[in-house]
This record gives C-alpha cells, structure tokens and sequence, in this order.
C-alpha cells in the first residue's frame, strides 16, 4: 500500500536527520521490494560511457539471491580484469544516475557490515 503525503513527508526528514541509522536498518530487515521482479536484469549504464555500453547490472533469482554483472568495453587480451564503472553526484558532478548512485552507498555500506560481523578467511600464503 502506497503512503499518503504526510508519511512521505516525515520519512523525509527522518532521512535527512538520520541517514545512517535508516540505511543499517533497511540492510538489517528482510523484505522484498514489490517494484522489482525476479529473474530480470536491471542494467544501467556508467555515466562515463562516451558511447559504449560498459554497464553495472543486478539481478534476483527466483529464490531471491542476488546478482550483480558487470559488462566492460575493455580488450579482452589487455589482461586488465579490473572494471570500474562510475556512477556520478548529481548535479554538480554531471551525474544522470542519483538512484543508483544512492543504491551503491546502500550497498558499500551492507558489505562494509557484513565485513565487520564475518570478516572473510584470511588467505594462506603457500
């Protein structure tokens, strides 16, 4: 059920009051965002493309699992394995992407969690 004007308006101002506290408890929930279907990609391009189509995308299984696919105009005999898409500031960045962008500060900020609660193992030095 979509929220009247008057929620909206107070939702607002708790994010501008209280951004990180909001984001860590959207990340600590568990929900599905009704606006999103499985098995579809949702892809966008970087907004340093000039043309090509380097692209971030995320997509759900059925199941719900999570997938991000990266699609990079780079020379697969460069060796370079390392892509970087940037998603801009709007407005005085010249970004055309502000949802995404915002969407990656959800998401730095959930593996910087899960980082801090299961830290990945150490790798071993042979």
């Amino acid at each position: 059920m979509p929220a009247d004007k008057r929620t909206l308006n107070r939702l607002r101002k708790l994010v501008k009051r209280y951004p990180d506290e909001l984001a860590k408890l959207l990340l600590e929930g568990h929900f599905w965002l009704s606006a999103l279907q499985p098995n579809i990609i949702y892809r966008r391009r970087s907004d340093d493309t000039d043309g090509l189509d380097s692209t971030l995308g995320v997509s759900f299984s059925q199941d719900s699992d999570g997938w991000i696919d990266i699609i990079s105009d780079i020379d697969p005999e460069s060796g370079d394995r390392h892509f970087t898409h940037r998603f801009r500031v709007p407005l005085i960045g010249g970004g055309r992407s502000p949802r995404v962008r915002n969407a990656l500060l959800v998401l730095a900020l959930a593996i910087k969690l899960d980082n801090e609660e299961l830290p990945d193992p150490r790798r071993r030095i042979h």
